[in-house]
């Protein structure tokens, strides 16, 4: 990259428009606000701060209903410090970026590449000659990004002092295929190949090129990743047999909270506003909070549209087994200081079929809405950011009560209520969620540092109907309301010789309550607090990059006493604290070739259905028991890699031991017990247990892209692992089994007046699995083939997508059906378009 300096350097200049000035709210009940003002006068004060009229900043506080621990108060303190010391290095003079972007071969220009820079969170695109222009940019370092299609995307550091005009030209390397994604999951905007541990990168765009129904469908192709689910709808991540609370999920900046301690409970985040997913594997990142033993699955969103611009465009899908679709829109729109955007989505599917249409799966449908809305404002002293996210979903429970098998020993349904073969209208039983995100991102740049804080507050609503006669939403069994504030503090400090540190705090205030409407409680009525503070630095030289970082984390639980139909559960008070580690280090001895190392620890407290439990799983039918005595967990995991990227074939191999202290897990007894919903039916019972785990296993990718098939690029991976219980011959429950997966592309130009074509087939191949928990059933292996095709016309593309392409009868080893012997879902054809609309 080459950097050109104006010689003459313009004179700062100072004015209001480069403050931002909040505007006037009455009667907000919802947030407290913190102000500041800074008054500027004449007289003994330099005359560049003359005529400069009061400067208001003001910062949201926890919602004002709430009575907030006093750390919390002391925490918004903080914060607003940080802000008002920051606006000391704000007031300044601006600074232009131009360049050139183009091809590193042939040095021709690259019209419409994408330029981005975060710290100010502007975007533009080159023109016909390769040329890019931002304004606006304060004193401090920036990374710029830059990608085009075919290309490697490249990110360079720069720092403006007080340049009027700064030159940037910047290269692009050819690569017909995506190996070296640019990862913000480290807080640093880097390449993968100088990051001291492994993140993978799913781009949104795999959805509609797979014919994927939610996100939890492309989550589970990255190597080392699975999903638990409960039919093709519901279903949570898990990463080399860890899931649950021990998966951390980031959306937006924030920790996502919805009451994941079940798998019967989804993800519950769908593809609405989203750019992309980066997933860590194992406890490294100390970044973004606890309860990440088996990683991080960070939902990154969408850029703004580009400097100058109005951008609108529709994505929508429709798929043949379970006769449903989604659709979604969205519009957004940037100047050179304020942006905002717009965005809805929708989602109707029936129940799922198997083998042909003879089987259909009752009650797996769900009926999905949502929209996202977002203002944001870009100054000199960096950007800041509001967004409000409303979704509302209903997922069908399978009634398990209802799946039989006759005299031949095969599986009926026996729920005669149903008439449409292709139902969708909700009916009990079924899970109502609605969810209210606020979140508030400010990145301030202080000279040659960086603060970010992330402000977040989430309301999850979720109840759950069960089947009454004579009506069909049925009745409340269950009403949760979770709330729940966190902040998010990060001081990127300045470079001090070959070191960059960020150091932090992180804290969450977390309300459990049961709402009148539900007959039963699963959980109690509860309050957890958290607060951690972490520190990470990194250390560069040359082929050699080197992490370390400590977190410490304290939580308090405390519960209320609850009673559960014929169980009383009394109050509890518990206190976890803990100290993390982590240390990585990453060496490149030649150009494309990495080898990574890295040891670190983690931890995760108990959750309300591991301590409190007692009753019975309606949907399971299983009475399950908790434990009050429970400890934290804790986990130490090694990682070794190495990986090798070049132009024609790149190869990656990863190897990982997790040992995990007071390892908690659920297990049947082989006993029964009395329902205490009713007496006299006996349901099978289930125990948490903790005891000493050991996971540990490993990821083989290669990927193949010769020269002298340009238009062809195979992909092949291979994923394995073991989960034992320490010093017993017993394996964990639920381990995913070992996977191979291939993946044939084929491209070409045009067909006419279609352009841009490519071609998939492959397959997904699931070994048997033979290495199960006590009382666990056995699964078969299985193959199943998928085909997709897209290609564009004009501005549109088209999706063609085949999955389960033989319509093969499968038992998936992850699935929660399995212990009914209901298959996963046969072939499903799907079709889709996406398109501009201004």
């Amino acid at each position: 990259m080459e950097k050109n300096y104006e010689k003459n350097r313009s004179i700062p200049i100072f004015s209001n428009s480069a403050i931002h000035k909040p505007a006037e709210t009455e009667g907000n009940t919802l947030f407290t606000s913190v102000r500041f003002f800074i008054h500027f006068h004449g007289g003994q004060t330099s005359t560049k701060f003359k005529n400069l009229s009061p400067v208001g900043f003001t910062f949201c506080n926890f919602p004002a209903e709430t009575n907030q621990p006093s750390k919390f108060n002391l925490m918004t303190k903080f914060l607003s410090a940080l802000f008002f010391l920051a606006a000391l290095f704000t007031i300044q003079a601006q600074t232009t970026i131009k360049g050139t972007v183009s091809n590193n071969e042939t040095d021709q220009p690259l019209e419409g590449a994408s330029v981005y820079v975060s710290a100010i969170n502007k975007a533009t695109a080159t023109d016909a000659s390769g040329n890019f222009q931002l304004s606006g940019f304060g004193k401090g370092v920036y990374a710029i990004q830059v990608s085009f299609v075919g290309f490697e995307t490249e990110v360079e550091t720069f720092e403006v002092d007080d340049e009027k005009e700064l030159i940037l030209n910047i290269a692009l390397e050819p690569q017909p295929f995506a190996i070296n994604e640019v990862v913000v999951a480290a807080a640093y905007e880097k390449p993968q190949q100088e990051e001291t541990f492994k993140i993978d990168v799913i781009p949104k765009q795999q959805m509609a090129k797979t014919g994927g129904m939610s996100v939890m469908d492309i989550i589970p192709k990255t190597p080392g990743v699975s999903a638990v689910s409960t039919g093709p709808l519901v279903s949570r991540p898990v990463i080399r047999g860890l899931s649950s609370n021990r998966v951390l999920t980031v959306v937006d900046g924030i920790r996502f909270e919805t009451q994941q301690w079940d798998d019967e409970h989804g993800i519950g985040i769908n593809e609405l506003g989203l750019d992309h997913i980066e997933i860590i594997k194992g406890p490294s990142s100390l970044l973004y909070g606890p309860e990440a033993m088996g990683g991080i699955v960070r939902f990154v969103e969408e850029k703004p549209a580009e400097v100058g611009t109005t951008q609108a465009d529709m994505e929508a899908m429709a798929y043949s087994n379970n006769r449903g679709g989604r659709a979604e829109a969205g519009v957004k729109s940037s100047s050179e200081k304020f942006n905002w955007g717009v965005s809805a989505l929708g989602k109707l599917l029936s129940d799922y079929f198997y083998d042909g249409f003879d089987f259909r799966v009752p009650n797996t449908r769900l009926l999905e809405y949502g929209a996202k809305g977002f203002a944001g404002i870009n100054r000199s002293w960096g950007n800041s950011k509001l967004s409000y996210t409303f979704n509302q979903a209903f997922y069908g429970i399978l009634d398990g009560k209802d799946i039989v098998k006759d005299e031949d020993g095969r599986i009926i349904n026996i729920d005669s209520l149903e008439k449409e073969k292709f139902p969708f209208e909700t009916e009990a039983p079924y899970h109502g969620v609605i969810d209210h995100r606020i979140i508030s991102k400010t990145t301030i740049l202080a000279g040659a540092s960086t603060i970010k804080a992330t402000l977040g507050y989430q309301n999850n609503h979720r109840t759950e109907n069960e089947e009454l006669a004579g009506n069909k939403k049925g009745y409340t069994y269950l009403d949760m309301i979770l709330k729940s504030y966190t902040y998010d503090v990060k001081w990127l400090l300045p470079e001090m010789g070959h070191f960059h540190t960020i150091v932090g705090s992180q804290g969450m205030h977390k309300n459990n309550a049961n709402g009148n409407k539900g007959t039963t409680q699963l959980i109690p009525d509860a309050d957890i607090n958290d607060i951690g503070f972490f520190g990470v630095s990194r250390w560069e030289e040359d082929y050699f990059n080197l992490s370390i970082g400590a977190r410490y984390d304290h939580r308090n639980l405390d519960t209320e006493e609850s009673t559960n139909t014929t169980v009383t559960q009394p109050a509890i008070s518990r206190t976890y604290d803990n100290l993390s580690y982590s240390l990585g280090a990453a060496y490149e001895p030649m150009e494309h070739l990495v080898f990574r190392t890295s040891v670190a620890t983690g931890y995760r407290s108990p959750n309300l259905n591991e301590l409190m439990s007692n009753g019975v799983k309606l949907e399971s039918q299983r009475y399950e028991v908790g434990n009050v005595d429970f400890v934290k967990e804790t986990n130490t995991e090694w990682d070794g890699s190495i990986a090798y990227e070049g132009k024609q074939i790149s190869f990656e191999g990863s190897a990982f031991y997790n040992a995990i202290n007071d390892y908690i897990y659920i297990t049947p007894t082989g006993e029964e017990t009395n329902s205490n919903l009713d007496p006299e039916v006996l349901v099978p019972l289930y125990e948490f247990q903790q005891h000493d785990a050991a996971i540990y296993g490993g990821e083989i990718m290669l990927n193949l892209h010769p020269n002298i098939i340009s238009w062809g690029h195979l992909e092949t991976s291979l994923s394995t692992l073991k989960g034992k219980l320490a010093d017993e011959d017993e394996y964990l429950y639920q381990m995913p089994p070992t996977k191979w997966n291939n993946d044939l592309f084929i491209t070409w130009d045009h067909w006419g007046k279609l352009t841009e074509w490519t071609f998939n087939i492959g397959t997904n191949t699931s070994f048997e699995q033979h290495q199960v928990a006590s009382n666990e059933m056995e699964t078969p292996g299985y193959t199943l083939v998928h085909l997709g095709l897209d290609t564009h016309y004009r501005k549109m593309e088209f999706f063609l997508n085949a999955n389960n392409l033989l319509d093969n009868k499968y038992l998936d080893h992850m699935s929660r059906f399995r212990s009914y012997e209901i298959y996963s879902p046969g072939r499903n054809i799907s079709l889709g378009i996406k398109m501009p609309l201004l």
